[in-house]
Protein backbone atom coordinates (compact mmCIF):
# COMPACT_ATOMS: atom_id res chain seq x y z
CA UNK A 1 0.00 0.00 0.00
CA UNK A 2 2.67 2.40 0.41
CA UNK A 3 4.63 1.71 -1.87
CA UNK A 4 1.40 2.09 -4.56
CA UNK A 5 0.74 5.41 -3.15
CA UNK A 6 4.62 6.48 -3.63
CA UNK A 7 3.95 5.71 -6.70
CA UNK A 8 0.83 7.98 -7.41
CA UNK A 9 2.15 10.69 -5.84
CA UNK A 10 5.54 10.09 -8.67
CA UNK A 11 2.39 9.67 -11.24
CA UNK A 12 1.30 12.92 -10.37
CA UNK A 13 4.16 14.73 -10.42
CA UNK A 14 5.28 13.65 -13.52
CA UNK A 15 2.06 14.49 -14.83
CA UNK A 16 2.33 18.36 -13.14
CA UNK A 17 5.69 18.56 -14.70
CA UNK A 18 4.51 17.32 -18.03
CA UNK A 19 6.82 14.31 -17.73
CA UNK A 20 10.32 16.17 -17.91
CA UNK A 21 12.04 14.00 -16.07
CA UNK A 22 11.22 13.99 -12.58
CA UNK A 23 9.96 10.60 -12.32
CA UNK A 24 12.64 8.34 -11.49
CA UNK A 25 13.82 5.50 -14.07
CA UNK A 26 13.20 2.90 -11.57
CA UNK A 27 10.76 2.16 -9.09
CA UNK A 28 11.53 0.57 -5.81
CA UNK A 29 9.39 -1.98 -4.52
CA UNK A 30 8.01 -2.55 -1.08
CA UNK A 31 10.39 -4.45 -0.05
CA UNK A 32 13.36 -2.16 -1.30
CA UNK A 33 12.06 0.60 0.39
CA UNK A 34 12.18 -1.00 3.53
CA UNK A 35 15.82 -2.47 2.81
CA UNK A 36 17.15 1.66 2.01
CA UNK A 37 15.39 2.68 5.65
CA UNK A 38 17.38 -0.10 7.06
CA UNK A 39 20.57 0.75 5.72
CA UNK A 40 20.78 4.55 6.06
CA UNK A 41 19.39 4.16 9.66
CA UNK A 42 22.23 1.88 9.87
CA UNK A 43 24.32 4.87 8.23
CA UNK A 44 23.19 7.37 10.62
CA UNK A 45 23.85 5.51 13.38
CA UNK A 46 27.42 3.92 12.64
CA UNK A 47 27.98 7.45 11.92
CA UNK A 48 26.69 8.71 15.34
CA UNK A 49 28.60 6.38 17.30
CA UNK A 50 31.86 6.71 15.94
CA UNK A 51 31.28 10.35 15.94
CA UNK A 52 30.79 9.95 19.81
CA UNK A 53 34.01 7.92 20.16
CA UNK A 54 35.99 10.32 18.60
CA UNK A 55 34.40 13.12 20.66
CA UNK A 56 35.71 11.55 24.06
CA UNK A 57 39.07 11.25 22.74
CA UNK A 58 38.49 15.52 23.28
CA UNK A 59 37.37 14.66 26.66
CA UNK A 60 39.28 17.21 28.33
CA UNK A 61 38.83 20.08 25.73
CA UNK A 62 35.43 19.29 25.61
CA UNK A 63 35.28 20.40 29.62
CA UNK A 64 37.08 22.90 29.22
CA UNK A 65 34.94 24.53 26.68
CA UNK A 66 31.64 23.48 28.54
CA UNK A 67 32.53 24.84 31.98
CA UNK A 68 33.84 28.39 30.67
CA UNK A 69 30.55 30.05 31.45
CA UNK A 70 30.49 28.72 34.90
CA UNK A 71 34.67 29.80 35.28
CA UNK A 72 33.72 33.28 33.62
CA UNK A 73 30.11 33.49 36.36
CA UNK A 74 32.30 32.84 39.50
CA UNK A 75 34.88 35.26 38.33
CA UNK A 76 32.34 37.97 37.93
CA UNK A 77 30.39 37.06 40.83
CA UNK A 78 33.74 36.74 43.53
CA UNK A 79 34.98 40.64 41.49
CA UNK A 80 30.96 41.62 42.34
CA UNK A 81 31.54 40.38 45.83
CA UNK A 82 34.92 41.77 46.82
CA UNK A 83 34.14 45.21 45.79
CA UNK A 84 30.94 45.04 48.33
CA UNK A 85 33.08 43.53 50.97
CA UNK A 86 31.63 40.00 50.72
CA UNK A 87 33.65 37.45 51.73
CA UNK A 88 34.18 34.95 49.11
CA UNK A 89 36.69 32.13 50.55
CA UNK A 90 33.69 29.50 49.70
CA UNK A 91 33.34 30.09 46.26
CA UNK A 92 34.72 27.18 44.34
CA UNK A 93 35.60 27.42 40.76
CA UNK A 94 35.28 23.77 40.38
CA UNK A 95 32.02 21.55 39.66
CA UNK A 96 31.84 18.74 41.86
CA UNK A 97 31.57 14.89 40.55
CA UNK A 98 28.59 14.20 42.45
CA UNK A 99 29.22 10.02 43.12
CA UNK A 100 31.43 7.78 41.29
CA UNK A 101 29.57 7.12 38.46
CA UNK A 102 28.44 10.82 37.77
CA UNK A 103 31.43 11.89 35.95
CA UNK A 104 31.26 9.14 33.84
CA UNK A 105 27.92 9.82 32.61
CA UNK A 106 28.57 13.30 32.32
CA UNK A 107 31.01 12.28 30.03
CA UNK A 108 29.20 10.24 27.87
CA UNK A 109 26.50 12.39 27.54
CA UNK A 110 28.46 15.30 26.80
CA UNK A 111 30.36 13.41 24.19
CA UNK A 112 27.12 12.63 22.64
CA UNK A 113 25.35 16.23 22.53
CA UNK A 114 28.83 17.20 20.53
CA UNK A 115 28.39 14.09 18.09
CA UNK A 116 24.73 14.58 17.52
CA UNK A 117 25.10 18.34 17.18
CA UNK A 118 28.38 17.70 14.74
CA UNK A 119 26.73 14.25 12.90
CA UNK A 120 23.33 15.73 11.96
CA UNK A 121 24.27 17.23 8.63
CA UNK A 122 25.28 13.83 7.55
CA UNK A 123 21.73 12.00 9.57
CA UNK A 124 19.52 14.59 7.87
CA UNK A 125 21.20 14.32 4.18
CA UNK A 126 20.23 10.41 4.65
CA UNK A 127 16.30 11.27 5.98
CA UNK A 128 16.59 13.48 2.86
CA UNK A 129 17.98 10.93 0.35
CA UNK A 130 15.10 8.54 1.98
CA UNK A 131 11.89 10.47 1.16
CA UNK A 132 12.64 12.78 -2.00
CA UNK A 133 11.65 9.92 -4.10
CA UNK A 134 8.14 10.62 -2.91
CA UNK A 135 7.85 14.48 -2.66
CA UNK A 136 6.96 16.83 -5.44
CA UNK A 137 9.35 18.82 -7.57
CA UNK A 138 8.55 22.08 -5.30
CA UNK A 139 8.59 20.11 -2.22
CA UNK A 140 11.83 19.22 -2.59
CA UNK A 141 12.65 22.85 -3.35
CA UNK A 142 11.38 23.83 -0.40
CA UNK A 143 13.27 21.11 1.80
CA UNK A 144 16.53 21.82 0.11
CA UNK A 145 16.34 25.62 0.95
CA UNK A 146 14.75 25.41 4.21
CA UNK A 147 16.98 22.74 5.81
CA UNK A 148 20.64 24.61 5.78
CA UNK A 149 18.74 27.67 7.07
CA UNK A 150 17.33 25.75 9.51
CA UNK A 151 20.07 24.67 10.47
CA UNK A 152 22.52 27.49 10.67
CA UNK A 153 19.74 29.24 12.56
CA UNK A 154 19.98 26.40 15.13
CA UNK A 155 23.57 26.68 15.37
CA UNK A 156 22.90 30.50 15.79
CA UNK A 157 20.72 29.88 18.77
CA UNK A 158 22.87 27.26 20.27
CA UNK A 159 25.68 29.60 20.46
CA UNK A 160 23.64 32.69 21.46
CA UNK A 161 22.47 30.44 24.72
CA UNK A 162 26.29 29.60 25.44
CA UNK A 163 27.50 32.50 25.24
CA UNK A 164 24.73 35.10 26.86
CA UNK A 165 21.96 33.37 28.52
CA UNK A 166 23.63 30.83 30.26
CA UNK A 167 26.18 32.66 31.49
CA UNK A 168 23.37 35.50 32.83
CA UNK A 169 21.57 32.75 34.32
CA UNK A 170 24.44 30.93 36.17
CA UNK A 171 24.99 34.90 37.33
CA UNK A 172 21.45 35.10 38.41
CA UNK A 173 20.90 31.26 40.48
CA UNK A 174 24.62 32.14 42.10
CA UNK A 175 23.67 35.39 43.13
CA UNK A 176 20.58 34.12 45.19
CA UNK A 177 22.70 30.96 46.24
CA UNK A 178 25.03 33.08 48.17
CA UNK A 179 21.95 34.96 49.62
CA UNK A 180 22.16 32.58 52.65
CA UNK A 181 25.67 34.32 53.65
CA UNK A 182 27.20 32.25 56.12
CA UNK A 183 24.58 29.78 56.32
CA UNK A 184 24.33 28.19 53.15
CA UNK A 185 27.58 26.99 51.10
CA UNK A 186 26.90 26.92 47.33
CA UNK A 187 28.57 23.43 46.18
CA UNK A 188 28.10 22.85 41.99
CA UNK A 189 27.12 19.14 40.63
CA UNK A 190 28.86 18.93 37.23
CA UNK A 191 26.15 16.47 36.27
CA UNK A 192 22.64 19.48 37.03
CA UNK A 193 25.47 22.09 35.66
CA UNK A 194 25.35 20.16 31.85
CA UNK A 195 21.98 19.42 32.48
CA UNK A 196 21.16 23.28 32.91
CA UNK A 197 23.49 24.21 29.61
CA UNK A 198 22.37 21.69 27.20
CA UNK A 199 18.81 22.30 28.25
CA UNK A 200 19.02 26.15 27.58
CA UNK A 201 21.17 25.99 24.48
CA UNK A 202 18.96 23.50 22.40
CA UNK A 203 15.85 25.21 23.87
CA UNK A 204 17.28 28.61 22.19
CA UNK A 205 18.29 26.68 19.27
CA UNK A 206 14.46 25.70 18.88
CA UNK A 207 13.57 29.21 19.70
CA UNK A 208 15.89 30.67 16.79
CA UNK A 209 13.54 28.59 14.36
CA UNK A 210 10.55 30.65 14.52
CA UNK A 211 11.06 33.03 11.59
CA UNK A 212 11.81 29.95 9.69
CA UNK A 213 8.60 28.61 10.67
CA UNK A 214 7.31 31.24 9.90
CA UNK A 215 8.15 32.13 6.18
CA UNK A 216 6.96 28.31 5.62
CA UNK A 217 3.48 28.71 6.98
CA UNK A 218 3.29 31.99 4.93
CA UNK A 219 4.81 30.09 2.14
CA UNK A 220 2.39 27.26 1.73
CA UNK A 221 -0.57 29.48 2.56
CA UNK A 222 -1.44 28.23 5.76
CA UNK A 223 -1.32 31.65 7.61
CA UNK A 224 -0.98 34.53 6.02
CA UNK A 225 1.88 37.24 6.45
CA UNK A 226 -0.73 40.10 7.71
CA UNK A 227 -2.49 37.93 10.10
CA UNK A 228 1.15 38.29 12.34
CA UNK A 229 1.19 41.72 12.07
CA UNK A 230 -2.18 41.83 13.21
CA UNK A 231 -1.79 39.69 16.35
CA UNK A 232 1.43 41.37 16.66
CA UNK A 233 0.75 42.27 20.39
CA UNK A 234 -0.23 38.95 21.28
CA UNK A 235 2.79 37.12 20.08
CA UNK A 236 4.73 39.61 21.81
CA UNK A 237 2.64 38.44 25.04
CA UNK A 238 2.87 35.15 24.48
CA UNK A 239 6.97 35.34 24.06
CA UNK A 240 6.85 36.89 27.67
CA UNK A 241 5.00 34.01 28.60
CA UNK A 242 6.63 31.43 27.22
CA UNK A 243 10.16 33.21 28.53
CA UNK A 244 9.32 33.25 32.05
CA UNK A 245 9.03 29.64 31.78
CA UNK A 246 12.41 29.30 29.61
CA UNK A 247 14.38 31.26 32.23
CA UNK A 248 15.28 30.59 35.25
CA UNK A 249 13.88 32.64 37.49
CA UNK A 250 15.11 35.92 38.07
CA UNK A 251 14.43 39.18 35.89
CA UNK A 252 17.48 39.58 33.95
CA UNK A 253 17.46 36.41 32.64
CA UNK A 254 14.13 36.40 31.78
CA UNK A 255 14.36 39.56 29.68
CA UNK A 256 17.60 38.06 27.71
CA UNK A 257 15.02 35.53 26.22
CA UNK A 258 12.05 37.68 25.56
CA UNK A 259 14.13 40.36 24.05
CA UNK A 260 15.47 37.85 20.98
CA UNK A 261 12.14 36.33 20.60
CA UNK A 262 10.48 39.42 20.10
CA UNK A 263 13.31 40.38 17.46
CA UNK A 264 12.82 36.95 16.07
CA UNK A 265 9.06 36.91 15.85
CA UNK A 266 9.44 40.77 13.81
CA UNK A 267 12.10 39.05 11.85
CA UNK A 268 9.74 36.55 11.02
CA UNK A 269 7.40 38.80 9.91
CA UNK A 270 9.17 40.69 7.78
CA UNK A 271 10.82 37.72 6.02
CA UNK A 272 7.18 35.97 5.72
CA UNK A 273 5.82 39.67 4.13
CA UNK A 274 9.55 39.48 1.93
CA UNK A 275 9.61 35.74 0.39
CA UNK A 276 5.89 35.19 0.92
CA UNK A 277 4.14 38.18 -0.42
CA UNK A 278 4.37 41.11 -2.40
CA UNK A 279 2.59 43.52 -0.19
CA UNK A 280 4.73 45.76 2.39
CA UNK A 281 3.54 45.13 6.06
CA UNK A 282 0.93 47.42 7.58
CA UNK A 283 1.28 48.83 11.04
CA UNK A 284 -0.09 47.47 13.48
CA UNK A 285 -3.63 49.37 14.27
CA UNK A 286 -3.51 50.83 18.03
Amino acid sequence: MVDLKLQDRMDQAGKKDGGKGDEPEVRMTFGEHIEELRGRLLKSVVFLMLATVISLFFYDQLVWFITRPHVSAMQSLRTDMEKRGIKTNELEYKLIAGGYAAPVIATMKLGFIIALFVSSPFIGYQIWAFISAGLYKNERKYVVMFAPISYLLFAAGCAFGYCLLVRVCLMGLAKTGMAGGNVVSPQYVFSDYLNLVTTLTIILGAVFQLPLIMVFLSKIGLVAPSTYNKFQRLAILCNLIAAAFIAPPDVISMCVVAVPMILLYEIGVVAAFVFASSKPPEPAKS
